[in-house]
This record gives structure tokens, sequence and C-alpha cells, in this order.
């Protein structure tokens, strides 16, 4: 009987975990923590302050776990924080100076994907110029 369990250990110890395929425009809490040099803790302290976004929560399956998924755009966000942080910045001043950043970025135009326009069928680009102010 002790055999057995000791197979049983010995077999679930190495028992290797697959890797994730992650969509490259999200983080996991990982990501965030190794790109800022900052403990779990923060990342949950920053996300309820609003310096970070609510994560949405994804399941891998049976074994596969659970686990944060953040925009990408979380990751140099979470940096800059760090980096203010350790500069002696306040949170005050640091939500300021993100409230900023975050006004300036949503007066600049958005700049249209090409790859988004190329993967549109050619007949449908087409209908668009043809559609033109000629007045027909």
């Amino acid at each position: 009987m002790g055999l057995v369990r000791g197979c049983a250990r010995a077999l679930y110890s190495a028992a290797v975990p697959l890797p994730r395929q992650l969509d490259p425009g999200f983080a996991a809490t990982d990501d965030i923590m190794a790109a800022a040099n900052i403990t779990r803790t923060t990342v949950r302290t920053w996300q309820d302050m609003g310096f970070l976004p609510v994560p949405l929560k994804v399941s891998l399956g049976m074994g596969g776990g659970v686990f944060n998924r953040y925009p990408a755009w979380a990751v140099p966000r979470a940096r800059f924080v760090a980096e203010k942080r350790s500069a002696g910045f306040t949170y005050d001043e640091i939500r300021v100076m993100l409230a900023k950043a975050d006004a300036e970025a949503s007066r600049r135009p958005k700049k249209p994907k090409p790859e988004a326009e190329a993967a549109k069928p050619a007949k449908a680009r087409a209908g668009k110029a043809s559609k033109g102010g000629d007045g027909r």
C-alpha cells in the first residue's frame, strides 16, 4: 500500500503544466507583476484604487486553472505607476497624472488599422469608392 501512494505522488509531482495560449492583446497578473516589479497584492491594491482595470476571469477548464486577463495597456500603466511611486510621488499625484494622460489619449484621433482595411474583400472596398460624392 505504501508503494502505491508513493507512485501516485511521484506521478502527480512530475506533471508539467501546459503553456497557456493567450491573446497578445491581453496580459495576465504575472505579466503585470514582472513588468512593474510588484507583488500580486500590489496589483490587487492598484486595481481597487482605480489605477488598473478590473480583470476578466478566464478558466482554462479542468486542470488549466483560472486566471485574470487584463487589457494589454494595463502593463505600461502599471510600469508608469511603479516608476512614479519609486520616484516619491503620492498616489493622489499619480492619479492626477493618469487623468491627464487619459484625457490626452481620448482627444487624439484613433489611427485606422491598415491591416483591417486590407482584410476586407476587394468588392466591399470598390463599392465604397464608387459611392463617393459623384452624385449617382
